[in-house]
């Protein structure tokens, strides 16, 4: 079972956007640049627990319509919940609908969808004429660099070493290897959104990771699985409460993210 799956992955999830803009603000620029019209038909994949749906559904009209895919039951469950709108539909896997989608979003998640090659090309297939891919990915991920913030810990690297050490089973690789995805490029993801016939724009945003939303984040449980996995996520808060208290909280990150909307001719 992924660890997506945890019923309090959605629980502690929701609790983070509901606290901070991180996913907030990345949903609103994906939305922005993937142009969406009135009467659209879009799938959301990875859609979580609808947030990305949610913002899209504000340029869609009445009479457009989302399919949310997301495997996850947790978070499916949750989504439901929160997101009933009619122009809804939910599904534990893509649609078998070539050539049906307007737009295809996928927000915060895209790399975990491997081999990611192989993604892009059969979400190409689903769009019609003149549609697009939308997503987005923190330049982290990317191995890019990223602007200093502030305070005596300007990365947020603290926290994830105090975490290493307060584990009952601590890593022997590098702490930020058990949540950070296998290392991606752009012009990776160029090469292979060229390949699947489409034609790609890049474009970029910022946000402010402070300390406290970093130690929130790093409470969702399939965040810290493979660091904290042997203890329950109720257990792994209040690991990551003690960590904090013992760090400069008012330290914050400048976090960039990079997103490509690319068109199908």
């Amino acid at each position: 079972m992924s660890a997506w799956d945890d019923p309090d992955t959605a629980a502690y999830y929701e609790a983070f956007c509901r606290r901070h803009s991180r996913y907030t603000r990345a949903n609103a620029a994906l939305v922005a640049h993937a142009f969406i019209a009135p009467g659209m038909h879009l799938l959301d994949l990875a859609a979580g627990t609808g947030r990305t749906a949610q913002a899209a559904l504000r340029r869609l009209g009445d009479e457009g319509s989302i399919v949310c895919v997301e495997p996850a039951l947790g978070m499916r469950t949750e989504g439901m919940r929160r997101l009933t709108d009619s122009r809804v539909q939910w599904s534990c896997s893509v649609p078998d609908a070539t050539g049906s989608f307007d737009r295809i979003l996928c927000g915060a998640a895209i790399w975990q969808l491997e081999p990611l090659c192989e993604t892009i090309h059969a979400l190409a297939g689903l769009l019609r004429p003149g549609g697009a891919l939308c997503f987005n990915i923190p330049a982290t991920y990317l191995l890019e660099p990223e602007d200093p913030g502030a305070g005596s810990d300007p990365a947020l690297v603290s926290l994830p070493a105090l975490l290493s050490a307060l584990s009952e089973d601590p890593p022997t690789a590098d702490v930020r290897d058990h949540w950070t995805p296998a290392p991606l490029s752009a012009s990776a993801i160029d090469t292979w959104l060229h390949a699947a016939g489409l034609e790609a724009a890049s474009w970029s945003f910022r946000v402010r990771m402070t300390q406290h939303a970093y130690a929130d984040w790093l409470k969702i449980p399939a965040v810290t699985h493979r660091l904290l996995g042997a203890l329950t996520p109720h257990a792994r808060a209040r690991h990551i409460d003690a960590a904090l208290s013992s760090v400069d909280r008012s330290s914050w990150k400048c976090e960039r993210w990079r997103g490509w909307t690319a068109w199908k001719a």
